[in-house]
């Protein structure tokens, strides 16, 4: 199994790179918006223990954009990179079907020979009869679609997201302590046309918390880009950690932060693990899986995004029920831990892919054995949720009253 690692200057340790197909493990790169703890001092270094073999149908969602009505004139049969092209006719105009452009070069797949990828600087390429030669690498609709997952990620991450948050803490006079993202991104098996699901964490003036009307405790806002931002006030946010709320805690461990107060989130890593209730968490990610399993997936082809889902629930409750812990955010953490079999492994890995270069409402056959080593823990969970009492933590909910307090004070400064 090919492995992907990143090592980051900022928590000097290495991390696992999941949202990079692992069929790119033959480039080196660095990248320095890679890392989601500390973006900008970050290398990444992709190590080969195994190689893989990419089929055609992996190639061309990789590297290639379907076209029409291009053509290319063929210029010369010898390319640098590749070497000589024997089975082309010099003058001779191809009918180009796919468009790659990719860090270096262009590559492009021709009709009548759709085995093989040539490097675009031995044609002139013509869309509808005008020459494109010189503005072909800079046209995105053929740059490769995993520079195009890699460049929205960064655009979005560096500029959009920020921009949106400074628009929310000025609309609505509040600082944001945390913002993270939440569900499927932050998980690691996103699609090219998922939302971007940006929660927060704010807090108000001082004088908010004086008034003897309650006031509203939530900001929601969904933006044109795709962008959903949903915030929890401070005071709701700690009543909700001392309930113990699986997804606030998933907030607090996402892999990717878009802003975090140092003093506020020190505070809450010294508390939280007091507050984490496994028999609260066991069961909200059995009702998850049941959810999801009652109405998406009784059908012979399922959506896999909530097969994902449904999966991620009862591997959290096997991470619960061996460790009492808070599960893994990164789906891949989570598999690797729970999961035995390495077939099994693969063939989740296989889903991820498939979800990632599709639509979020591609339906897929999912592979018996998988289906079947699903439904046994799912069963087995449901049988036995209700007998799983592990010892509780002892709880101290001033802790909460003085994040509180000194949170908000700190807005007077």
């Amino acid at each position: 199994m090919e492995i992907i690692l990143y090592f980051c200057k900022g928590c000097r340790d290495w991390a696992r790179l999941d949202y990079v197909p692992k069929f790119v493990a033959t480039e080196v790169w660095m990248l320095g918006y890679v890392s989601r703890h500390h973006p900008g001092i970050c290398f990444l270094y992709i190590i080969n223990s195994k190689s893989t073999t990419m089929t055609e149908e992996e190639r061309l969602r990789y590297y290639y954009n379907e076209v029409k009505n291009v053509t290319a004139v063929c210029m010369s049969k010898m390319c640098w990179i590749r070497g000589e092209y024997p089975e082309l006719e010099i003058g001779k105009t191809y009918n180009v079907t796919h468009i790659g452009v990719r860090r270096s070069c262009t590559f492009i797949k021709l009709a009548g020979f759709e085995k093989n990828e040539y490097n675009s600087t031995c044609f002139d390429i013509m869309e509808n009869g005008v020459s494109i030669d010189g503005s072909i690498a800079r046209d995105s609709r053929f740059l490769a679609p995993y520079l195009k997952r890699l460049y929205l990620r960064s655009n979005m991450v560096r500029v959009a997201i920020p921009d949106h948050l400074r628009d929310i803490e000025k609309e609505y006079n509040v600082k944001i302590l945390l913002a993270v993202e939440s569900g499927s991104r932050a998980w690691g098996f996103e699609s090219d046309n998922s939302d971007w699901d940006v929660r927060f964490v704010y807090v108000h003036k001082p004088e908010w918390y004086i008034r003897i009307e309650e006031q509203r405790d939530v900001i929601e806002h969904v933006y044109e880009d795709n962008v959903d931002l949903a915030g929890w006030e401070l005071r709701k946010t700690l009543a909700l950690l001392k309930r113990s709320n699986p997804s606030l805690l998933e907030w607090f461990h996402s892999p990717i932060v878009y802003f975090m107060d140092d003093d506020f989130m020190k505070r809450i890593n010294t508390v939280e693990n007091e507050f984490f209730n496994p028999v609260g968490a066991m069961y909200h990610y059995n009702h998850i899986y049941n959810k999801h399993n009652e109405r998406y997936l009784q059908r012979e082809e399922c959506n896999m995004k909530r097969f994902l889902y449904y999966l991620r629930g009862i591997l959290a409750c096997r991470w619960i029920e061996m460790y009492k812990t808070l599960p893994p955010v990164p789906f891949y953490q989570l598999v690797d831990a729970t999961v035995d079999d390495a077939d099994l492994r693969d063939k989740i890995d296989k889903l991820i892919k498939i979800k990632a270069y599709g639509d979020e409402c591609d339906l897929h056959v999912v592979d018996f054995e998988l289906k079947k080593y699903a439904e046994q823990w799912a069963n087995y969970y449901n049988e036995n949720v209700s007998k799983f009492r592990p010892e509780m933590n002892e709880k101290h909910t001033g802790k909460l009253d003085s994040i509180l307090y000194d949170m908000v004070m700190k807005q007077l400064s």
